[in-house]
């Protein structure tokens, strides 16, 4: 029986270079799928962008889906050591279609 892929929402900033193809949210999705944990990117909404001098950092909330089942706390440490990104702020499991409480408390306060 073929087991679904852990879904996950996280809030995170993302390091998208200058002059990637695409847009902002094709250069951080470019970004989150190089992760090795990150088996898919569902959605992607940018909150907000820190422009630099080679990049720009964009501030996140991406519902995506990982390889394995992992806890919230290997998934957080697993995508904060993913090359590009700069932060993970929150990560909540999808359960039925919604982000665990973590996640929302995040984006309120």
């Amino acid at each position: 029986m073929n087991r679904p892929a852990p879904s996950l929402e996280t809030r995170l900033t993302v390091r998208v270079p200058l002059g990637a193809s695409g847009s902002l949210v094709d250069g951080a999705t470019a970004t989150l799928e190089r992760v090795d944990a990150i088996d898919r990117v569902d959605t992607i909404d940018v909150a907000g962008v820190s422009p630099g001098l080679n990049d720009t950092a964009a501030d996140c909330r991406v519902r995506l889906e990982l390889v394995d089942p992992i806890d919230d706390d290997v998934a957080k440490t697993a995508l904060e050591d993913g090359v590009g990104i700069l932060e993970v702020e929150s990560v909540a499991p999808v359960k039925n279609g919604t982000a665990e409480r973590a996640v929302l408390e995040a984006e309120q306060g």
